[in-house]
């Protein structure tokens, strides 16, 4: 009984998210996206860091069950990159569009699976939201695509491609609020305290940045940003004003904490949330036939499978973010359950390893950096996170063509906190994995 309810609820769904709309909004979201990832992949080829962070480090600290993936060699890893921005730029155009943007997803992820020292929350969205592009019936308008007759131009799209790049933005926004609201954050406000005292140089601002109060009231007002901006973006009334908040918001992240491309990222693509029409409401002039509130020949409409598909994506983006609760400890401390949680810039970490190694067949021991098997950023990122810590623990073992047992003297603090050892030194970490439960021995002291 309950399938036929569902089968009889299905039609009302599809016809409610096939519902037609203007598609400005939407081709401004793929725009902005493609300019953008243009913008970084041809900065990530100008600075140099396929060599630094792909090509020059001998080993790579990789995800559990993504050992497989590796660096191409050069030239071929550069090619990558150009590949990457070729996409973008295709995107932006409307060319190919689902094309470019499969592409795009795939190879991003590819780069982003290479080495876990390297994952940002903004990647995980880059590379959500070109999955979705690639889905998406987004090239209809201001496309190559639709000039060209490639697809049919229309001048709407289903209600539901922009509810779906709307929630994509929501659910990182509500994530990110929701991982605020812990007393590190609230009652110490740290790790604001701890950025602001490094930031004193700042032009104009930098000698109020440790008045008293100033980081509590900075912290307190990010949880508060986080976690309501979506219900005041998706009001009318309040949409311009949270709007002008969203950029004043990035822009003093951007400027005060230099965090790459994601501030812009955010700045660009939160415009979805206003009305489909807003580019030719904004420049008050109408660019496009009217919409008719029938579905003509030419509308583009999400399938079945697509509306299912994207509800699966939603679902499991809510999820990830909360598989930290079944995990003993704390998440910002032990990082276990952080990945794809949108947990963004929640802590200061410090951290110091050295491991000791021992021949089982001599009773030989000895001490090694972890700098044996990684470069120094490599390290700096082991010595914070317990997972990569054990990664290290295994590469270190496989260095020595015999086998060893690796143990770690291994301290980390946290947001201002003494430093704490983060593993049973007698632990040989060489028979421990990824998959065996809790390895690591404290919780961060209190900070408050």
């Amino acid at each position: 009984m309950a399938t036929a309810q569902a089968e009889r609820a299905a039609p009302g769904l599809l016809d409610a998210v096939n519902r037609q709309v203007p598609a400005e909004s939407v081709a401004v979201f793929r725009i902005a996206f493609g300019v953008l990832v243009t913008i970084a992949s041809v900065r990530f080829l100008a600075r140099g860091w396929v060599d630094t962070l792909y090509l020059e480090p001998a080993n790579h600290l990789t995800y559990a069950g993504f050992s497989w993936v590796q660096p191409l060699p050069a030239p071929f890893m550069h090619l990558v990159l150009v590949g990457l921005a070729a996409a973008g730029a295709a995107i932006a155009l409307g060319w190919h569009t689902r094309l470019a943007a499969g592409a795009f997803a795939v190879g991003f992820a590819y780069i982003e699976l290479i080495d876990a020292a390297l994952y940002l929350n903004h990647y995980w969205f880059i590379t959500l939201a070109a999955f979705l592009l690639a889905v998406l019936p987004v090239n209809r308008f201001w496309s190559l695509d639709s000039r060209s007759g490639r697809v049919e131009a229309s001048p709407t799209v289903p209600v539901g491609a922009v509810w779906a790049l709307r929630a994509q933005l929501a659910i990182v926004y509500l994530c990110a609020g929701i991982a605020k609201l812990n007393p590190d954050w609230i009652l110490s406000a740290e790790p604001m305290a701890t950025w602001l005292a490094d930031r004193t140089h700042t032009p104009l601002v930098g000698s109020l940045l440790v008045q008293p109060g100033v980081a509590h009231a900075l912290s307190w007002a990010g949880a508060v940003f986080d976690c309501t901006i979506v219900l005041w973006l998706s009001w009318r009334r309040t949409r311009p004003w949270a709007y002008a908040a969203v950029v004043a918001f990035h822009t003093a992240t951007a400027m005060l904490f230099q965090i790459g491309m994601f501030p812009w990222v955010m700045i660009l693509t939160t415009p979805v949330f206003f009305e489909p029409d807003w580019p030719t409401r904004l420049v008050g002039r109408r660019v496009r036939p009217p919409v008719r509130s029938t579905t003509g020949s030419a509308a583009p409409s999400l399938h079945r499978a697509t509306v299912v598909g994207l509800l699966l994506l939603a679902v499991l983006e809510v999820v990830l973010p909360l598989r930290h609760l079944v995990i003993p400890g704390d998440v910002r401390w032990n990082e276990g359950g952080y990945y794809g949680s949108w947990r963004v810039m929640l802590t200061e970490k410090g951290g110091s390893a050295r491991f000791r190694v021992t021949d089982p067949a001599s009773g030989e021991t000895w001490e090694v950096d972890p700098q044996l098997v990684l470069t120094d950023w490599q390290a700096a990122q082991a010595a914070v996170r317990p997972d990569l810590l054990l990664a290290t623990a295994h590469l270190v073992a496989e260095h020595y063509e015999q086998r060893v047992e690796v143990r770690a003297d291994a301290w980390m603090s946290m947001n201002g906190s003494e430093a704490v050892r983060v593993v049973d030194p007698e632990l040989d970490l060489t028979t421990v994995t990824r998959t065996s439960g809790p390895w690591w021995v404290e919780d961060p002291p209190d900070t408050h």
